[in-house]
């Protein structure tokens, strides 16, 4: 997301140094992506901090940079195999950090270990469980709004399509850090707003789906030197904020979200040529989390077991 969702009448100032915090648990890592999740304190309000070890750039520059100042201390030695432990120089091995502060359950709750299920959404389901869901939770997307309407995070914008109907702003998505092209990872807001998920498009939106794909992908060649035939854009189900948002990134990175539903853009175009009420009829399957109130309502709805 181009920025962490943040509770309502609360600004996040930028912070300098974790002082101030105090560390409370760890509620979950990713071994696979290097990723830990970990809930802090601060004034008595929850924080959670998650960090990413960054992917080594493929640039002979900065190869040679953090071969030549490293340090080798070995671990194992036999024949010609030696396994070490490698000190590379410390501004080369900096942490991407995103901090949510100050932190609600429903924060907590996304980012805590639990066990996950697999849910095949219906159509009707969507209408009589997850809608009503979303509109009972009330759930907070002033952030994206503090975007659209150039209140926050102006500094971070690649481009914008001003237009009511068919526009869009693009940014660099926070788990990247807008400099390594191996993991490019940007997401696109729509303008449009009243669009919560794939599950609202009919045929009347393909012209803005069309505009925000062939934009965007301009707009990353123009500033990152990608070619489009390197991108790939896709919609998650079910979203992390329900407010429209298009993910693109290069098509050899396997970006974080992996457990959600992604829906390719031109998948999701082809359907609506197809039939316009295509996302209003069609199953869309989704990873459930045991504690979240969603999957929660599935299982009381006698949809899941467990």
């Amino acid at each position: 997301m181009p920025s962490c969702e943040s509770s309502n009448n609360n600004t996040q100032v930028g912070f300098t140094t974790l002082e101030g915090f105090s560390f409370k648990e760890v509620l979950n890592s990713d071994i696979t992506r290097k990723s830990i999740f970990v809930l802090l304190e601060k004034e008595g309000k929850n924080a959670i901090l998650i960090c990413d070890k960054q992917p080594f750039a493929e640039s002979a520059a900065e190869a040679e940079s953090w071969i030549r100042g490293s340090k080798m201390n070995l671990l194992v030695e036999n024949d010609i195999y030696g396994n070490y432990e490698q000190e590379i120089p410390a501004h080369l091995n900096g942490v991407k950090t995103t901090l949510i502060y100050p932190a609600t359950e429903k924060h907590i709750l996304k980012y805590r270990a639990q066990d996950r299920y697999l849910i095949a959404e219906t159509g009707d389901d969507y209408d009589k469980i997850t809608l009503p869901h979303i509109l009972e939770s009330n759930l907070s997307v002033q952030w994206v709004y503090n975007c659209l309407d150039h209140k926050s995070e102006q500094d971070r914008l690649i481009f914008e399509d001003p237009d009511e109907h068919s526009g869009f702003q693009l940014y660099p998505d926070l788990k990247w850090n807008g400099e390594t092209m191996e993991n490019l990872y940007c997401q696109a807001l729509v303008r449009r707003r009243g669009i919560k998920s794939v599950r609202d498009l009919t045929a009347d939106d393909i012209p803005l789906l069309e505009n925000v794909l062939e934009k965007s992908k301009k707009a990353i060649r123009e500033r990152y030197g990608v070619n489009p035939a390197q991108i790939k854009a896709y919609f998650h189900y079910q979203p992390s904020f329900y407010h429209l948002h298009m993910h693109l990134v290069k098509v050899n990175y396997d970006a974080p979200g992996g457990s959600m539903y992604a829906i390719p853009v031109e998948v999701a175009l082809g359907n609506l040529r197809i039939a316009s009420d295509y996302y209003k009829r069609a199953t869309l399957p989704f990873m459930g989390k045991a504690l979240d109130p969603l999957c929660q309502k599935f299982k009381a709805a006698g949809k899941i077991d467990f």
